[in-house]
């Protein structure tokens, strides 16, 4: 199939985005939200920001033209160097329409090639399976409404103090920093702003912040502080969990999985139905607690450089 690319019909614009929030709602929010209308809410906003009803703002959509005729579109976006694939539907093989993606990645000088995709969106799971892909974040959900374990935790989990919380806000911030700069190869004084910038985003007003649950986790065997946990609630009947950090010292002794356990019981408890949250690619070991413990992908970003052009060499 020889496949091409051209500008999406403005005349089909509206219908395109009443579906895109549909798309969102269901495959994106839904699994994290619980509540349908909250989930619809929350897929209207995120269209919105970047397709208002009155055009695209910050992105392009594509029709895609097969050998007999319409095969789809693709929603893009150029962010810094790379080339970012918002949404997909269309029923080209894979394989050719990883070669046009890398073809119009390398024509916009973009040097990655990144999917930001639904995974239960058909059109993107086989690229997402293509060689070269690397996993940047994945968010998970986990359906507190199913029946839960009732394996010992191992620890408690209690309110902050002020002076707990500026503990755990200091190591966070420095670690979320080493993330950063890791995922994104920045210089460390940037990776430091970045992170403080996020944290007094989410946390404007410290404990204080409203709709943030802070929790210190004590060893039940010991009484000893190992850690914290962070939690964000979604009203009427979802949380996030922001962080779970623990101390040097306790880690690798499975208290981690404890800390999860405690904060799914804390919130089944107060009539949460799901809980979710964010974990970077190469932190392997977080991602393989969170599938054990019942967490599934919801959405997810993959990097895959962009191959260059061979060069055109003219005739001896």
């Amino acid at each position: 199939m020889t496949l091409q690319l051209l500008p999406f019909p403005a005349a089909d614009y509206a219908a395109w985005r009443t579906a895109q929030v549909e798309r969102r709602r269901r495959w994106q929010f839904g699994p994290l939200w619980a509540d349908a209308a909250a989930a619809a809410a929350q897929a209207r906003t995120a269209v919105a920001e970047l397709a208002p009803e009155d055009g695209l703002t910050g992105t392009y959509l594509l029709r895609v033209l097969g050998d007999h005729g319409e095969a789809g579109w693709l929603w893009l976006s150029r962010q810094d160097q790379d080339l970012l694939l918002l949404d997909a539907d269309t029923d080209a093989p894979a394989d050719e329409l990883l070669t046009l993606l890398e073809t119009h990645a390398r024509s916009a000088d973009a040097r990655q090639l990144v999917l930001d995709r639904m995974v239960a969106a058909p059109a993107t799971a086989a690229l997402a399976a293509a060689d070269g892909f690397a996993v940047v974040s994945q968010t998970m959900a986990l359906d507190l409404t199913a029946e839960p374990s009732h394996a010992a935790p191992g620890v408690t989990l209690r309110p902050m103090t002020q002076r707990s919380f500026e503990a755990y806000l200091a190591a966070a911030i420095d670690e979320y920093a080493r993330e950063i700069r890791r995922v994104d190869a920045l210089r460390w004084d940037d990776a430091l702003d970045r992170s403080r910038a996020d944290y007094d985003e989410l946390l404007p007003q410290g404990l204080a912040t409203p709709g943030q649950v802070l929790l210190d986790v004590v060893e039940t065997a010991t009484g000893a502080d190992v850690g914290a946990l962070w939690l964000g609630l979604r009203p009427p009947s979802a949380a996030f969990v922001y962080d779970v950090w623990l101390t040097p010292p306790a880690r690798g002794r499975g208290l981690g999985r404890a800390a999860m356990l405690a904060g799914a019981g804390w919130c089944r408890q107060r009539g949460v139905d799901v809980l979710g949250l964010s974990v970077f690619g190469h932190n392997v070991v977080a991602r393989g607690l969170y599938e054990s413990l019942g967490f599934g992908v919801v959405t997810e970003a993959l990097r895959r450089p962009v191959v260059p052009a061979p060069p055109v060499t003219g005739p001896r």
